[in-house]
């Protein structure tokens, strides 16, 4: 059951993300170039396309240029940035 994401994400919203990230993570693996599994996760959520490149653009300038490094080096940002 997938819901519809209306508006910004939050911090609900990013602990499935996080969840779902470490699950493919562990089952398939970060491909080390891109943010494949990140997107495919934000496209589960529904989450509207304006803030899923706002998403992935914090990615990035934290450092997340792959699915693994979102948790190497985004994390904190990325919690910091949806905490509400």
């Amino acid at each position: 059951m997938h819901s519809i994401n209306i508006g910004k994400m939050n911090k609900k919203d990013l602990e499935r993300f996080f969840t779902r990230l470490e699950e493919l993570l562990e089952n398939i693996g970060c491909n080390g170039v891109d943010l494949t599994n990140a997107e495919k996760i934000l496209e589960e959520m529904n989450i509207p396309l304006s803030e899923k490149q706002e998403f992935l653009d914090n990615c990035r300038n934290s450092g997340g240029f792959c699915d693994c490094e979102i948790f190497l080096n985004s994390e904190d940002s990325l919690r910091e940035i949806y905490d509400s």
